[in-house]
């Protein structure tokens, strides 16, 4: 063995360490994986996903996660900030979260890609955890029973899923956003219910 071997697989270990750190940081396992076989997203845990991209035609929607369990926080940080309902979120995931494919198309053809649109996909979901990221399209094309085609990266295999799924790919900001002073007192009520008890006393 030369003098320079050790040096050589010194940096091949450097490099495989950054690819790890950039590419693999956040993936779920593949024990978490294998136990969300037969689901659409068996790469997609709840638990580690940071941020949530929605894009549909013009449409953009970024949710931002922070913190975990009772200090979890969820931000809509596009098209503006504001913050989002935890609970129209939690629902939201939980549909990605338990989708079933309906059937799966293990190899099509170019021709086959074209007629799904799976190269124009009208739609785009996003799952980040940490720099991981699986990405979902929606294809132009809509099978013969409804629902629509995606395809999940760039992977090989073209899925068929229901209309509940292709729904999910149109969820706007205002969706998510907390409307006004939601689960807030109403003042006024109380100020009413005060004087109505000075009125009362004797």
């Amino acid at each position: 063995m030369s003098a320079r071997t050790p040096i050589i697989l010194l940096i091949v270990a450097a490099i495989l360490l950054a690819y790890v750190l950039l590419f693999e940081t956040g993936r779920p396992g593949r024990k978490e994986i294998d136990s969300r076989s037969g689901f659409l997203l068996e790469s997609v845990v709840r638990e580690r996903i940071t941020r949530v991209r929605i894009a549909s035609g013009a449409e953009r929607v970024a949710l931002l996660r922070e913190g975990e369990g009772f200090d979890e926080t969820w931000t809509l940080e596009e098209p503006k900030q504001a913050a989002a309902d935890p609970e129209v979120i939690e629902d939201y995931l939980r549909n990605w979260e338990f989708a079933i494919p309906v059937r799966t198309l293990q190899s099509p053809s170019p021709e086959d890609l074209q007629n799904f649109g799976i190269e124009t996909a009208k739609a785009e979901v996003t799952f980040e955890m940490g720099r991981a990221k699986v990405r979902v399209s929606l294809g132009s094309g809509s099978p013969v029973d409804g629902g629509g085609y995606v395809r999940i990266d760039d992977g090989p295999q073209v899925i068929v899923v229901s209309d509940d799924v292709v729904a999910l790919f149109d969820r706007k900001a205002d969706a998510f956003e907390i409307k006004g002073d939601a689960g807030a007192p109403n003042l006024s009520d109380l100020v009413g219910t005060e004087e109505d008890a000075a009125v009362a006393a004797p």
